[in-house]
């Protein structure tokens, strides 16, 4: 019983030391293990060429042999003080710092034997990247020679990789700080977030071969700052892009891709001009490539400054534009097309909840150099071919604002508004471009209009209507354009039609009305004066049209000379308030016809 007592405490003691031994020996061995792991890992990346550039580094390394994955911790990859070989076409660089990454099935024996990275799956959590751009094409990475030799593909024991393969890689939450020295911008980014489903890289002399199974970008946040271009400040949140089946070839002069699938959207976009004087707001974008389909909800398009402070900038006349727009959908969008020929084609784009304003100072004298054209010309110096079937914008309401030489304002307002546009198209076409509106001048006056703009030559035809209306209801229109002013009456019916040339419009002009009431105010306009006055000299203002109920009504013919410094819409209000004059003052031409054609109805009432 003795002797067994005293064995006790031996063998306990020699299990102890075993025990110990073993321990020792296996973190001997997992250190020694790691620290191989971890020389391992540093010569697979320097097989590459762009360990030529970069160096990678790390602190520490762990390793599951049950999952087959290694956790490295504290890794950066920056570029070397001094590069292991030169390569002049290189100007570009980034710089990733992160506090770990996790690699997943690793094929531990070819790491250990060969140096070589192995692998299904990479993450990479909450690092932190710096990019540096130079030059108008950002090269970052080394190309394989394209006159390597023998002697030349392996040096220093380097082992170069012609291709690589990854089930999966993910980039999670990560930090960019991006400067574009070339074009003076800085962009910030946070929560970002890059996912790839079988990546496949291959290197061949002189271009990367890329193919991705399925790819997912996300942007929590992003603020830029550009010193150059249109925008001096710009962000957005949520953005996303998707992709599905991705090709990618790229070399040192070009790029080319290829997809199965594409969509992408953002929220809350915010954008300065480079002058600070407009902002820019967009409340979401959404595109899907498969269905052809592009959405934009809530845009805004303001000024931060006032119509004085913007007309300070000019020396002429200028119009401004601002407003907001509810929805715009673009339907059936040929992104092929637009992507592979630089051709765009659409179907349908429809427009919801527009709300304009336009503001002139015309205190300012105008720009005798400025020659506007039609819009079928300029449509047709667009030098980006596109075609689009028809544009339907529905719930536009429209402010225009001028400031008269006076320096009193004239405001009409367009409100209720429906608009079509039909066959905008810069290609060979044997149609013009339609457009089709109806709407409400002042909530007032109800009106509809169709005017075809020809692409061949500077020439389009309208035709309009107006339904009955008090005529003080169109005085803001009138008293804008003319020194006159209703007093009191009643329109029937306004309908005219007509061609507008290059330097003319003509057509002719049915008003029928009832108890007019006009005050000319000749006293204080005496541009006018010669104009009227040679009419009024010789013809009494008819109060009424027609002058009786057996009398025909009164149709005219007008004509008017275009200002050569206005566009389309100068042309068209010009022939409308010339056929309402012509009207009410007819103009000797008129009178001889509906002289004829008064005799003409006398003669038949007659006969009955």
């Amino acid at each position: 019983m003795n002797s067994v007592k005293k064995k006790r405490p031996f063998l306990r003691i020699v299990g102890i030391a075993i025990l110990f031994i073993l321990v020792t020996g296996a973190t001997l061995l997992y250190f020694n293990f790691n620290r191989l792991l971890s020389k391992a890992l540093i010569k697979s990346f320097e097989s590459s060429l762009a360990a030529d550039i970069y160096e990678l580094k790390f602190e520490n390394l762990r390793v599951n042999l049950v999952e087959g994955s290694i956790r490295v911790f504290d890794v950066s990859v920056q570029p070397r003080d001094i590069p292991l070989k030169n390569y002049p076409y290189i100007n570009s660089s980034f710089r990733l710092t992160t506090k770990e990454i996790t690699l997943e099935n690793v094929e531990i024996r070819t790491l250990l034997k060969l140096n070589r990275l192995v692998l299904e799956r990479i993450s990479i959590t909450k690092p932190f990247v710096e990019v540096n751009l130079n030059g108008k094409r950002h090269i970052i990475l080394p190309f394989k020679d394209t006159v390597e030799t023998t002697e030349t593909k392996t040096t220093a024991g380097k082992e170069k990789l012609s291709a690589f393969y990854l089930k999966e890689f993910a980039l999670i939450d990560a930090s960019f700080h991006t400067i574009n020295t070339h074009k003076q911008r800085e962009f910030n980014s946070k929560y970002f977030t890059i996912r790839l489903q079988d990546v496949q890289i291959s290197q061949q002399p002189a271009e990367y071969l890329a193919f991705v199974n399925n790819a997912i970008l996300s942007v929590g946040e992003f603020h830029g700052h550009l010193k150059t271009g249109s925008f001096q400040k710009i962000g957005f949140s949520d953005f996303k892009i998707g992709l599905d089946s991705v090709a990618v070839q790229l070399t040192l002069d070009s790029l080319q891709y290829h997809f199965r699938d594409f969509t992408t959207g953002l929220n809350n976009l915010d954008i300065q001009t480079v002058d600070s004087l407009f902002h820019v707001t967009l409340q979401s974008f959404e595109l899907s490539y498969k269905e052809k389909h592009l959405k934009l909800k809530d845009i805004s398009f303001k000024p931060n400054v006032s119509h004085a402070t913007m007309q300070r900038k000019y020396t002429y006349q200028h119009t401004e534009f601002s407003g907001s727009i509810g929805t715009i959908d673009i339907l059936q969008l040929n992104f092929d097309s637009l992507i592979y020929a630089q051709k765009l084609v659409v179907d349908e784009i429809s427009i919801d909840n527009v709300r304009a304003s336009i503001y002139k100072d015309k205190t300012k004298p105008m720009d005798s150099t400025r020659y506007p054209v039609y819009l079928g010309q300029t449509i047709g110096e667009i030098k980006m071919p596109l075609a689009i079937k028809k544009v339907n914008a529905t719930n536009v309401h429209l402010e225009n604002t001028e400031r008269k030489p006076d320096g009193t304002l004239a405001t009409v307002n367009i409100s209720r508004a429906s608009l079509s546009v039909k066959n905008i198209s810069t290609l060979s076409s044997q149609s013009g471009l339609l457009m089709q509106a109806d709407a409400w001048i002042n909530n007032k006056v109800h009106f509809n209009t169709e005017l075809e703009f020809l692409y061949n030559k500077p020439q389009f035809t309208f035709k309009g209507r107006l339904e009955q209306f008090k005529l003080p209801d169109l005085n803001p229109l009138i008293q804008a354009y003319t020194p006159a002013k209703i007093n009191a009456g009643i329109a029937r019916e306004i309908s005219f039609s007509g061609v507008a040339e290059e330097t003319k419009a003509s057509g002719t002009m049915k008003f029928l009305y009832d108890s007019l009431e006009v005050d000319l105010q000749l006293h204080e306009q005496s541009k006018w004066k010669s104009a009227i006055l040679a009419f009024a000299a010789n013809t009494v203002l008819n109060n009424s049209n027609p002058v009786s109920s057996t009398a025909p009504p009164r149709v005219v013919r007008f004509e008017v000379q275009r200002d050569m410094n206005k566009g389309f819409v100068n042309v068209l209000i010009k022939s409308l308030l010339n056929g309402l004059k012509e009207t009410m003052i007819m103009s000797k031409e008129n009178r001889k016809t509906y002289k004829e054609e008064k005799k003409a109805t006398k003669a038949e009432n007659k006969n009955k």
